[in-house]
């Protein structure tokens, strides 16, 4: 999954906050005692706060270096040799890399 763009991951939090303010609001209104429990309501002003921080652009953001397919891996999974499981009771047998498979 690519990074998103400053613009978006601030859009995305923003979006968030304000429904983070709406469910808190309903759910005061209809469960709880908004005159004693409004500071929860600092919550999503707080989100929205940090969603609007200036962010910088990642080093090498996708606009500034041509699209490079390894980079959409997610990172720990690497390309394996060819290898051999036939059965639990047989160990694996790898190809020595002339051609002929090991017995």
């Amino acid at each position: 999954m690519a990074r998103r763009s400053p613009r978006e991951a601030r859009f995305f939090g923003v979006w968030t906050a304000v429904w983070l303010g709406v469910f808190l609001v309903v759910g005061l209104l209809r469960l709880g005692d908004f005159s004693v429990q409004w500071p929860v309501l600092l919550v999503p002003v707080i989100w929205a706060l940090l969603a609007l921080r200036p962010r910088r652009r990642p080093r090498g953001a996708p606009e500034d270096r041509p699209h490079d397919r390894r980079r959409d891996r997610p990172r720990g999974w690497e390309v394996l040799p060819a290898a051999r499981t036939d059965t639990v009771e047989r160990p694996a047998v790898t190809d020595p890399g002339d051609g002929t498979w090991a017995p």
